[in-house]
């Protein structure tokens, strides 16, 4: 059987359109070519599959039933295209990646470098952003994706969690809390804190900044603020200068060390989570499947 592509999308357009005149303006042959090829493929299939009529053209039984699966491949065929599209795009783009200050730790670096083994093409530009940038650069367009620490509070952005782990207190060195197993935060009550500086990216500017000072508190009780920054560098040396304590990832103790400061298990703080984030809707091969590399390194526990 000697069929291809032409004679399907010919025979397609004549069946649809009930007409040799109008198939033959749609698919920009002379109506001439169109019926040669339509009689091929007749001869190919061995059954007449269309007739000509009074009023133009039917399908005959034999027609009917090639016309589903005439559809069908010329679908599949279109999709196959599309597939090999987007993946030549991938294999050939650049991605712009967000990394909040506040999101390190190793799976970070481990999506990173799961992402450039899969991908080796794709020219990856990182761009950090400090503690008044939650969304690390998505809002303003300035990154494709990004890897946060919620709350993002902003819309038009999905985020993903890939990872959760645990907080520890951030105190001077010599305070008289800092050689404690663990705290809790009856424990630091009272005790004046450092404060992340109020996002200006277009999200919630305070939200993030009291997720980290645990705000809400029981009996709403406010948090004493002894200092403001805008990095966890500019944190931790108002920490060790005694400004205040703070609170931040289990991670940090082994990505952040500084000398001055010491990390203490916190026993009743809420875990923090990290995550990929992009805006929703983007289905550009080089974010999605960025996502897709992001969900496969993801921790198992946050399955189960």
């Amino acid at each position: 059987m000697n069929v291809e592509l032409r004679h399907l999308r010919y025979f397609v357009a004549v069946a649809e359109e009930a007409s040799f005149t109008s198939a033959a303006r749609r698919v920009h042959v002379t109506q001439q070519v169109l019926s040669t090829q339509i009689r091929q493929l007749e001869h190919s299939v061995g059954a007449q599959l269309l007739e000509r009529t009074s009023r133009g053209v039917r399908l005959t039984a034999a027609g009917e039933a090639f016309l589903d699966s005439a559809r069908d491949i010329m679908s599949a065929l279109d999709r196959g295209v599309s597939a090999a599209r987007n993946a030549a795009r991938v294999a050939a783009g650049r991605l712009s990646v967000g990394l909040s200050l506040a999101a390190s730790g190793e799976i970070r670096t481990t999506l990173l470098a799961a992402f450039q083994s899969a991908y080796p093409h794709v020219d990856i530009d990182l761009r950090s952003f400090d503690l008044t940038q939650p969304a690390a650069g998505l809002l303003d367009h300035s990154t494709d994706v990004a890897l946060v620490r919620p709350p993002v509070a902003a819309p038009g952005l999905t985020l993903e969690p890939l990872d959760e782990e645990s907080r520890v207190f951030v105190l001077p060195s010599d305070h008289e809390l800092a050689g404690r197993p663990q705290l809790t935060l009856a424990d630091v009550a009272g005790l004046p804190w450092i404060a992340a500086s109020p996002a200006v990216d277009g999200c919630a500017p305070m939200s993030w900044r009291d997720a980290w000072l645990l705000v809400p508190r029981p009996g709403d009780a406010e948090p004493v603020i002894g200092g403001v920054a805008r990095t966890i560098e500019e944190m931790r040396e108002l920490i060790a200068a005694e400004r205040g304590i703070g609170l931040c990832p289990a991670s940090a103790e082994q990505f952040n060390p500084r000398p001055g400061v010491t990390f203490v298990t916190s026993k009743d703080a809420p875990p923090a989570q990290i995550c990929v984030a992009w805006r929703t809707g983007d289905q550009r091969p080089e974010v999605q499947s960025f996502v897709a590399v992001a969900r496969a390194v993801a921790r198992p526990s946050r399955e189960e």
